[in-house]
């Protein structure tokens, strides 16, 4: 008898504010953690492990980070998700952020047992 272990993926993605629009994503993020309940049935519906979005110290970027088994399958549902808060996601990103950097993962370790 084999075990297999699969290890999730990781990134993270560096965002710099647009001028004048951190609060449009500030404020996206505390609707976020009102409406869970969505949030969680659209991480469901595209194989999203677990998704946190860090402020860095000198308030000047966000730092976004997404675990899930397959990337490829993830940005195959995102494109058919049925969704409205998803919508509103890519709106509120698209208006406030930009993408400066994905950082390689030296490591990730899971202890899910």
């Amino acid at each position: 008898m084999y075990i297999i272990i699969l290890m999730t993926k990781v990134r993270l993605v560096e965002f710099k504010f647009k001028d004048k629009a951190k609060n449009i994503w500030l404020d996206w993020s505390k609707e976020l953690q009102k409406r869970e309940a969505e949030v969680l049935a659209t991480l469901k519906n595209e194989g999203v492990v677990s998704e946190s979005c860090f402020l860095s110290s000198d308030g000047k970027s966000a730092f976004y980070f997404m675990e899930a088994d397959d990337f490829e399958l993830v940005k195959k549902a995102v494109e058919t998700n049925p969704y409205p808060i998803d919508l509103e996601h890519k709106i509120a990103r698209q208006s406030s952020l930009v993408k400066v950097d994905e950082l390689e993962c030296l490591f990730h370790f899971e202890n899910r047992n």
